[in-house]
């Protein structure tokens, strides 16, 4: 075979190899951590595989970061999948983080996260990165977002993503983001009943 068709064939694999990547997903994981999140079948999440960091020893308080990020359409679906892969490789090369996983609800078009940090600094090291800036200017305007993090006990990453969910349905963390369609609008009317209950 020619020597230019042979390099063609190669970069158009690496360039389907690079596309394909962020929808790699772990049953492993995916099995294990619906298993420990308790949740019913609608609140199925398909999990890429996770990535720990090694480390000597995790201190017995940890920082939980969970993003739940749904788009307003659907054809930012796929760049956003793209994009959260390209910002697991960031976490992992931020200093104190320990772990990310990455999940998909696909009827749901909603992408969430769970990193695992030793502390605030390092966390805001990785928020206040140019790469994380840019994606979050980009796509403030083009999805809601969830977000909360917190200090307390890692036991999986189901329990994990149970203990955001809840917190995040009782009103805490922050929003980014209008709320377009069901999903947002009904998260925005249990801020309002909290907020109600609260004067009352």
């Amino acid at each position: 075979m020619h020597l230019r068709a042979r390099k063609t064939i190669r970069e158009r694999a690496e360039r389907v190899g690079a596309l394909s990547e962020p929808f790699r997903l772990s049953w492993a994981t995916t099995v294990r951590a619906h298993t420990d999140s308790e949740f019913g079948l609608r609140g199925l999440r398909l999990y890429r595989p996770s990535h720990f960091v090694q480390a000597a020893q995790w201190p017995d308080r940890i920082l939980l970061s969970v993003n739940e990020f749904r788009p307003h359409t659907l054809t930012e679906v796929v760049p956003v999948s793209i994009i959260s892969a390209r910002l697991e490789k960031q976490v992992l090369r931020t200093e104190g983080a320990l772990a990310i996983a990455t999940s998909y609800q696909p009827w749901g078009r909603i992408t969430y996260s769970l990193s695992l940090w030793a502390d605030e600094q390092a966390l805001e090291e990785f928020t206040g990165s140019p790469e994380h800036v840019a994606v979050m200017d980009a796509y403030r305007s083009r999805g809601y977002l969830r977000h909360i993090h917190w200090r307390g006990t890692h036991r999986s990453i189901g329990a994990s993503m149970a203990e955001a969910r809840r917190r995040l349905d009782a009103g805490q963390g922050r929003r980014v983001g209008e709320p377009r369609d069901s999903w947002a609008r009904r998260d925005q009317r249990r801020l309002a009943a909290i907020a109600g209950a609260v004067k009352s």
